[in-house]
């Protein structure tokens, strides 16, 4: 990579008879921003969890939600990996599957990227 500009996705232009003015273009900051806070509305997701050799800071309610998503974009689609925290008493195999559903929703309404996969790890459970 050359210079310190992050990698940025580019967004297709909406087919409308326009002519294209130029290119609009999101950070991959951003993408993980929609995906942690669509997986955080989901009924059984207690946080993100950010994988990292530190204990301290390894969960986070919102502000630094994003830190908990991982984004790739590869063939054109994004390929996407979300580490949460579920509550203790959650089903996981629903609460990932409506995790998975949400995030694809919240990204293609947003940004009509095509999403190629969502993958949910949990990586911790939150006891009350």
């Amino acid at each position: 990579m050359e210079g310190d500009e992050p990698e940025r996705l580019q967004l297709r232009p909406v087919a409308n008879g326009r002519r294209q003015l130029g290119t609009t273009r999101v950070a991959n900051e951003v993408v993980a921003s929609i995906a942690a806070f669509a997986a955080l509305q989901v009924h059984g997701v207690h946080a993100m969890y950010r994988p990292s050799g530190q204990n301290f800071d390894r969960i986070v309610r919102r502000s630094h939600a994003h830190r908990g998503v991982r984004v790739e974009m590869r063939d054109d689609a994004l390929h996407l990996s979300l580490y949460v925290v579920i509550e203790s008493g959650g089903n996981v195999p629903v609460v990932g599957a409506e995790v998975q559903q949400r995030v694809a929703d919240a990204i293609d309404r947003m940004l009509a990227l095509r999403v190629e996969e969502v993958n949910v790890f949990v990586s911790e459970v939150a006891f009350a």
